[in-house]
């Protein structure tokens, strides 16, 4: 009776607890909503009343403060989705036309386009900010607000706070945050292909190109090479072979053998079969609807790998499939970089050691059982 009091209590409290946090975060959503609301009011008065620093009719910079946020839009986004499809192939969203054209323009020159694609879009995006300060910055608004303290006009007027509030939630978080999570999507959007071209034809004009001489002499410097080779933990290498981890062995001990009736020379055959046991539990439920799980499920049906490959269901379908039924999912289907993931090749082993050990026990039972009915049948003529 006291344990489940003690439970009820426990569950009282997380619940209260998970209602405060939610409560307070719409409390940030409205405030923070609000807020930018506001600045986006000053900003619309103070450039129609030409209070801008930037000279021009007003409907002129109105056009001119709407496109260089959603070119900065663009420019954060595609930061975001060029990078996290650096090494994905684009065959997965071939159907996705607009997506796959500014995808392979990116990558081209064998990757080198990501790299210039980031010195002309660092340009762009610097130019965008700094137009941004030229209309967003009302030093001739002080006669309006001769009420408000001088600290308090230098801090948020001067400063072209509210410009900087729109810009951020506008022309970058947003863009990053939906980039984030739908990579494919954001760059299927139409003008991405211009906005990289546009990148890529600023940089090959050349005015930037102190910064690669400027990178050459830092790497020089620095001793840091042209490219960093980044080489695997042994210790983790081995526990993943199933090779002892602590004892220092031969080149030759660490390798894999296979010969022609599959059995495989190891250090450690223990350490091998244990994980290779692990790996046919089944899954923590906390792992599976992890965030990294989620995400690997998430980023499957976003590039389209959900289909099948050589007839063959891919694991995050097989997860998914298991998940929408009940079932338990082994931990050989979590995803690779998961700290509980065991190899699946090391369950196969494993497999096909119990499987040649069952073919030896059945052989053997036969052999006893045919002795014992030849003895049998001698006994009986006999």
């Amino acid at each position: 009776m006291g344990r489940d009091s003690l439970k009820q209590q426990i569950s009282d409290n997380k619940e209260l607890r998970d209602n405060i946090n939610k409560t307070f975060d719409n409390v940030r959503y409205v405030g923070a909503t609000v807020l930018t609301l506001c600045c986006i009011g000053l900003v619309i008065y103070a450039i129609g009343k030409g209070y801008a620093a930037l000279p021009g009719h007003p409907i002129l910079l109105y056009l001119i403060f709407l496109f260089v946020v959603i070119l900065l839009g663009y420019l954060e986004g595609l930061q975001i989705a060029i990078l996290a499809l650096e090494r994905t192939s684009p065959s997965t969203f071939k159907e996705r036309k607009r997506a796959y054209v500014s995808h392979s323009l990116a990558m081209r020159n064998r990757g080198r386009n990501v790299q210039r694609f980031l010195v002309g879009r660092q340009f762009f995006v610097v130019f965008v900010v700094f137009i941004c300060a030229q209309l967003t910055t009302y030093s001739k608004i002080r006669e309006e607000l001769y009420w408000m303290p001088d600290f308090i006009f230098t801090a948020i007027i001067q400063t072209g706070l509210p410009g900087a509030l729109i810009v951020l939630s506008f022309g970058q978080l947003m863009p990053q945050l939906i980039a984030t999570t739908n990579p494919v999507d954001f760059m299927n959007f139409r003008g991405t292909w211009s906005v990289i071209q546009l990148c890529l034809t600023f940089e090959a004009i050349g005015v930037t190109h102190f910064s690669w001489v400027l990178s050459w002499v830092v790497r020089t410097v620095f001793r840091m090479g042209e490219k960093e080779t980044i080489l695997e933990d042994a210790k983790e290498k081995n526990l993943e072979l199933g090779l002892a981890p602590s004892k220092p062995v031969e080149r030759k001990q660490k390798e894999l053998s296979l010969s022609g009736d599959m059995n495989i020379k190891i250090l450690d055959a223990d350490v091998l079969f244990s994980g290779a046991d692990e790996g046919l539990t089944s899954a923590k439920q906390k792992d599976v609807n992890s965030m990294q799980t989620m995400r690997w499920l998430k980023d499957d049906s976003m590039f389209g790998q959900k289909k099948l490959m050589h007839n063959m269901p891919m694991p995050p379908t097989i997860v998914r499939h298991l998940v929408q039924n009940g079932q338990p999912v082994p931990r050989y289907l979590l995803p690779p970089y998961h700290k509980d993931h065991i190899p699946p090749h090391i369950v196969c082993y494993e497999l096909l050691r119990r499987q040649e050990l069952r073919k030896i026990a059945e052989h053997k039972e036969i052999t006893i059982h045919g002795c014992t009915d030849s003895q049998d049948h001698a006994t009986h003529i006999s």
